[in-house]
C-alpha cells in the first residue's frame, strides 16, 4: 500500500460526487493534470456512487492508469496495487496465515500451561493473518473509516483461478477466511474505489467479474483532448512546442509501417524533454535525437529514420486542426491570467 500525505486530509470521493457532482470531480482531477473525457467522467461517477468496481479497458497509453493515479492524488487516499500477472496466488490477492508467527505462539502457550487445544485454538487470530492487496484494502476502509484506492492493473492478465478469487469481495465487500471469519466492509457506501485497468488483449474477463463493474472504453483523445492533456501535464510547455509533439504524433500514427503507435505517454514525454533541453526548432537532426522516446521498436525506428523528411516537414507546417486547438487554449490560458492579474 502507498499511503496518502499525512500532511493533507483525506477526501471520500463519494462525498465529492455526491455534493457537487461529475463536474467537482473533473475539477479535482484537473488539479493533478489530468483532463478526463465526458463519458468517461460520467462513468467513474457512476461507479464512485455505486461502490461498484471500475472496468476501464483501452489501448496502450490511453489514459487508463493516470486516471486511478489522479483520484488517488486528487483525494489524497491511500493506494493498494495489484500487478496483474500470471501465477498470483491466495497469498497475492486475499490473505495468508503467518505460520512461524503461529508455531512460536502455540510453543510458548503450553509452556505456559496452557492446554494443546486451546493453544491450538487461538493462533488463528488477528495477529496473524496477513492481507493481500485486494482483501487488504477492504479491510483497511473497514477498520479505519478511510476509503482507499484499489488498482488493478492489466487485470486481463489474471488467471481464471485467481480472478475467482475475486468475485465474492466485489460483490459482497468481504471474503471468508476459514477459522478466522468474514473480512472486509459490508457496506458499500463504504467500499474501497476499486479500478481494474485492461488492455484487452490477453484474457478476457468472466460474465460473472463483469457483471459485477460499471465498464468503460476508453478511446484514444481527440487532438483537442490530446492539446489540452499536453498543455496540463507539461504546464510549463510553449505554444509552439505543443503544436510541435501534437502535429508529430498526428504525424507518425498515420506512417502505415510504424506498429507500436506513440501515445500520450510518449508526447508527455517528448514534449518535457523538448522543454528540459530548451528545443527551439525541430528539424531532422532534432528529431533523429529524440527518436529513442517515440519508437519502441526496430521496425519503427527504421521506419521512423526513413520518414525523418515526411515528418519534419509536417511538424513545421500548418495543421488545420492542431493548429485552432493549440491557439484556443494558449488564448484561455492568457485570458485566465489577466483576470487573475486584474
Amino acid at each position: 500500500m502507498n499511503p496518502l500525505n499525512p500532511d493533507k486530509p483525506s477526501i471520500n470521493p463519494r462525498t465529492v460526487v455526491t455534493d457537487g457532482g461529475s463536474v467537482a470531480l473533473a475539477r479535482m482531477l484537473a488539479g493533478t493534470g489530468y483532463m478526463v473525457q465526458e463519458r468517461v467522467l460520467g462513468d467513474l461517477t457512476q461507479a464512485i456512487k455505486s461502490g461498484a468496481p471500475h472496468l476501464i479497458e483501452g489501448e496502450r497509453g490511453s489514459g487508463k492508469t493516470a486516471l486511478a493515479e489522479a483520484l488517488a492524488i486528487a483525494c489524497n487516499l491511500p493506494v493498494f496495487y495489484l500487478q496483474g500477472m500470471e501465477g498470483l496466488e491466495l497469498e497475492d490477492v486475499l490473505y495468508s496465515w503467518d505460520r512461524e508467527g503461529q508455531s512460536q505462539w502455540v510453543r510458548q502457550a503450553i509452556a505456559s500451561g496452557m492446554d494443546l487445544k486451546e493453544a491450538r485454538d487461538k493462533q488463528w487470530g488477528a495477529d496473524y493473518l496477513m492481507f493481500g492487496e485486494a482483501l487488504g484494502a477492504f479491510e483497511f476502509a473497514a477498520r479505519t473509516g478511510v476509503v482507499p484506492i484499489l488498482i488493478v492493473d492489466e487485470i486481463d492478465k489474471l488467471q481464471d483461478t485467481t480472478e475467482d478469487m475475486l468475485l465474492q469481495l466485489f460483490g459482497r465487500g468481504y471474503a471468508h477466511v476459514p477459522r478466522y471469519g468474514d473480512v472486509g466492509e459490508r457496506d458499500p457506501s463504504r467500499w474501497p474505489v476499486v479500478v481494474l485497468l485492461s488492455n484487452d488483449i490477453r484474457h478476457d474477463l468472466s460474465a460473472p467479474m463483469r457483471s459485477r463493474c460499471v465498464y468503460t472504453w476508453i478511446d484514444m483523445p481527440s487532438a483537442r483532448e490530446e492539446v489540452a492533456i499536453l498543455c496540463a501535464r507539461v504546464p510549463d510547455a510553449s505554444r509552439e512546442a505543443v503544436a510541435w509533439v501534437a502535429k508529430l504524433l498526428d504525424c507518425i500514427r498515420a506512417i502505415p509501417g510504424v506498429q507500436d503507435k506513440p501515445a500520450l505517454r510518449e508526447g508527455i514525454c517528448l514534449l518535457s524533454a523538448f522543454m528540459r533541453d530548451g528545443v527551439r526548432e525541430v528539424e531532422e537532426a532534432t528529431l533523429r535525437s529524440y527518436l529513442c522516446l517515440i519508437a519502441k521498436r526496430r521496425g519503427d525506428r527504421s521506419y521512423l529514420q526513413q520518414s525523418m523528411a515526411r515528418i519534419e516537414l509536417a511538424v513545421n507546417e500548418r495543421h488545420d486542426e492542431v493548429d485552432v486547438w493549440v491557439e484556443q487554449e494558449f488564448g484561455l490560458r492568457e485570458r485566465g491570467h489577466l483576470a487573475a492579474v486584474a
